[in-house]
């Protein structure tokens, strides 16, 4: 329970500070709505991407730099949402930014199974180019080809928020809803409701401390009853239920969350979600354990299928390893 414990003190420092993400940051020379000046830049398969014939799609460009715990971190994010969005029109760049050689980054790429392609900037061309006055930095560039985004350095909300903005890009959600996402401590969500609903999650915490687990679980069923909109009591319940083997109860809380937090659905994924709405369990189960098994960073929402389905065959332990699997990845999101 301690992912689940720095993620709510994660949530709370959100709330307070707000985001990091900005619509009005400048990067360098350049803002969100201005054109971005042409480059060409070689990618480490020796291709070149001309920033011009990519217009009509949506460029993610992010500059990192080696041995830097930031940049790490900014790339598993964009490898993730990558993959996301593998089927839809939008490119994922990730530019090296200190003069790394093509095998340095293809050896980092390898051992921390990154999938986003990959380029290198040796004169620090594009770089200049774009004005990128720190590293990380992440540009998201319009289908029209003007910067739309910037985001300097790297925030807990990358992920959220990055993913936020290629949705609204690609008309996926409205622009309140884009708001709420770069801004969560402006959000709706932030009501009288939900700041109740998490001082029982704390108490919670707190409880679960003290080794009190009924008196917790008491106190996060009350953090949905005020809040049914709050995600992380029902990942709390569902780690709980988890703990006492309760197959069915960690499966429903689970489900909430999702939920609650879906990510966006690749086809392998809306695939084996179909056919088992369609009953056809084996091939359900096929599909999505390919999906897992071929993506670095799986969906949630497939091992939590998975375990539903394992649950209605009575295989009890391989439904738990499901469900623990997919609460794992529900909570690094």
């Amino acid at each position: 329970m301690r992912k689940a414990k720095v993620l709510s003190w994660i949530t709370l420092t959100l709330l307070i500070i707000g985001s990091h993400l900005s619509l009005a940051t400048d990067i360098g020379h350049h803002k969100p709505g201005d054109s971005v000046p042409n480059f060409v830049i070689r990618t480490i398969d020796g291709n070149q991407i001309s920033l011009d014939e990519q217009k009509g799609k949506i460029i993610v460009l992010a500059f990192w730099k080696q041995d830097d715990e930031k940049s790490s971190k900014m790339l598993t994010d964009l490898s993730r949402i990558s993959q996301e969005f593998q089927d839809k029109d939008v490119t994922f760049l990730a530019v090296n930014g200190d003069k790394a050689s093509d095998k340095q980054i293809r050896e980092m790429a390898l051992a921390k199974k990154l999938t986003c392609l990959f380029a290198s900037d040796p004169d620090l061309a594009a770089y200049s180019t774009l004005g990128i006055l720190v590293l990380p930095t992440t540009l998201i560039v319009g289908p029209g080809g003007k910067l739309e985004f910037v985001e300097d350095l790297y925030s807990r909300n990358f992920y959220t928020q990055t993913t936020a903005y290629v949705r609204f890009l690609l008309g996926e959600i409205s622009q309140d809803q884009l708001k709420a996402e770069l801004d969560p401590g402006k959000s709706a969500e932030v009501s009288p409701a939900r700041i109740k609903a998490e001082r029982y999650v704390n108490m919670a915490l707190v409880l679960l401390d003290l080794k009190e687990k009924a008196k917790a679980r008491q106190a996060l069923k009350k953090a949905v009853e005020i809040d049914p909109s709050f995600p992380e009591p029902h990942l709390l319940l569902a780690g709980l239920c988890l703990e006492d083997k309760e197959v069915s109860e960690a499966g429903t809380e689970l489900g909430q969350a999702i939920e609650l937090n879906p990510s966006p659905k690749e086809g392998k994924l809306l695939q084996g979600l179909t056919y088992a709405g369609q009953g056809e369990d084996g091939l359900a189960v096929a599909v999505l354990q390919e999906l897992v098994e071929n993506n670095p960073q799986p969906p949630p929402e497939a091992y939590h299928q998975i375990g539903k389905i394992y649950e209605k065959q009575n295989k009890t332990s391989e439904a738990l390893a499901a469900y623990q699997t997919a609460l794992e990845l529900l909570l690094a999101r």
